[in-house]
């Protein structure tokens, strides 16, 4: 009985990780598009429905329609009418939340060679696998490693400038 209670408990917290990724991901996608662009949602709730444009407000992403500010995390529930309005206007984002080929070759033994012996920041290896700081770090909780402190982080920057 034990057994079958730690394999649930196993099993949520893979669940939980996969939504967390999830809402990561389709996060970035709304960051990387460019200040000011819109798009329209109708038909979708009263709280939904209107043309929202992106603009930054305290170095954070928020979408404005009216007296209406939402940030990126508040449309995920409605993600699928927000990515066919943003491909109304020609961007084909489905694409890329649904693939992430290279970042999916980031095994346990890829993340620890780069992170702990190439010394490589969690946005270093980011920008070289084409995802976010936010996945490598999720891949890093997944694979049970730990993350270098702050002033640990500060010194290998430093070294690296060098």
């Amino acid at each position: 009985m034990h057994q079958e209670i730690e394999r649930g408990r196993k099993k949520r917290k893979s669940h939980i990780a996969k939504a967390a990724t999830n809402v990561i991901k389709f996060c970035e996608i709304l960051e990387n598009l460019p200040i000011n662009f819109s798009f329209e949602l109708n038909n979708v709730s009263k709280d939904f429905d209107g043309s929202w444009t992106k603009m930054t407000m305290n170095e954070t992403t928020a979408w404005q329609s009216g007296s209406r500010i939402l940030f990126n995390s508040s449309f995920f529930h409605k993600r699928n009418e927000v990515f066919e309005a943003i491909e109304r206007q020609g961007w084909q984002v489905r694409k890329l939340y649904l693939s992430d080929k290279k970042a999916k070759t980031l095994t346990k033994e890829k993340v620890e060679e780069l992170y702990y012996k190439q010394k490589k920041s969690l946005q270093d290896i980011a920008k070289e696998y084409g995802c976010t700081r936010q996945w490598i770090f999720l891949l890093m909780e997944k694979y049970g490693f730990k993350r270098r402190t702050r002033s640990e982080a500060t010194r290998e920057a430093i070294k690296r400038t060098k």
